[in-house]
């Protein structure tokens, strides 16, 4: 069999009735492209991009070592170059780019492999482009993973295709170069890296990624409730940004947590940092100022700004029956006067 005979839409045995399409022995699949492309942004959304790489290439390298051994299985080519030269014409019947090498050497008895190609209407590089925006290193992670993974089936030795041009960082086109692992130097380096991650190490990647985000969510958390026990009896909560029914409900429960915690008497809402105000949002403020006060501490609202003032009244707001000051400091001395000291100027 010469590359010329080969013609996948009479190889592939369609099968409607069973709902399956085979190449040889071996099940294929059709996917929509944008469909791909839905699950690399999410992979590079979620995972970042070294554990996507990695993913991608050692996909690619099991769809080309895998072709390679159908072919040889179903088919007997004419000549060693015939079936080496399967492997980029399959990639370009099956939608996945257009190949045009450029060199191909290679001496199966001697181990000696080296090819050069160009690579035209990559599908990852389109979808990376079209989801993600141009990238600062090369892109078509799982066609490098193909062509290593056929080249090195034919071979019988370990082969790495590297992209030395990519569209999806600019270049007007995609370009290509195999060789035998052990003769790239440390240009090769992220594309060793790809195939060489095993699951544990993708694994223990992504595990740092969740103890990175769960430190950055307790940062967060930190941040967004600052419960700060001022005096002996007394906490605040300085508001800061938009409250929403999440937040409200996180504040409640913290401020809750604080009271119960020091045996506090007075809890300070100090809202100095909150610029505008909504029916909502007021709302729940009154009742964490009154939650509080079924566990036997007194709610106090500060800093209302004269803008939020009005703005509450206009609202209907009706906040008559909680205390409310102007500073955080004349609150302190509302406190402490209520607990018995004498404040005064030294």
């Amino acid at each position: 069999m010469k590359i010329e005979d080969i013609n996948l839409a009479k190889m592939l045995d369609f099968q409607p009735e069973q709902g399956k399409l085979l190449l040889g022995r071996d099940r294929m699949l059709l996917f929509r492209q944008d469909a791909f492309a839905t699950l690399r942004k999410l992979l590079h959304e979620q995972l970042g991009e070294y554990m996507t790489r990695a993913l991608l290439a050692q996909f690619g390298y099991r769809c080309g070592y895998g072709d390679h051994v159908t072919l040889m299985a179903n088919y007997s080519w004419d000549s060693e170059t015939d079936e080496m030269s399967a492997g980029p014409v399959m990639h370009t019947w099956e939608g996945i780019v257009h190949v045009e090498p450029t060199l191909l050497e290679f001496d199966r008895k001697l181990g000696r492999f080296h090819m050069t190609g160009i690579w035209r209407n990559s599908y990852e590089a389109e979808n990376h482009i079209s989801n993600v925006g141009l990238s600062k290193h090369p892109v078509c992670h799982s066609l490098t993973g193909y062509a290593s993974g056929w080249c090195s089936a034919f071979l019988g030795l370990s082969l790495l295709a590297i992209e030395t041009m990519c569209v999806g960082v600019g270049d007007p086109h995609c370009r290509f170069e195999i060789r035998k692992t052990e003769d790239w130097g440390p240009e090769a380096d992220p594309w060793k890296a790809s195939l060489e991650a095993t699951g544990r190490s993708v694994a223990r990647e992504l595990e740092e990624k969740l103890t990175m985000i769960e430190h950055q969510r307790a940062a967060i958390h930190a941040l967004s409730v600052p419960i700060i026990q001022i005096w002996d009896g007394v906490v605040t909560l300085p508001i800061v940004g938009t409250v929403d029914s999440q937040r409200a409900s996180l504040i409640m429960n913290e401020l809750l947590a604080a009271v119960m915690r020091t045996r506090a008497r007075y809890a300070i809402l100090d809202l100095t940092g909150v610029e505008a105000i909504d029916m909502a949002t007021a709302d729940h403020f009154l009742k964490i100022v009154q939650v509080v006060k079924l566990i036997g501490a007194e709610g106090i609202i500060t800093g209302i700004a004269p803008a939020v003032a009005k703005t509450m009244i206009a609202l209907g707001v009706e906040i008559s029956h909680v205390v409310t000051l102007s500073t955080l400091e004349e609150a302190l001395k509302y406190c402490m006067k209520s607990m018995g000291y004498s404040v005064m100027r030294r």
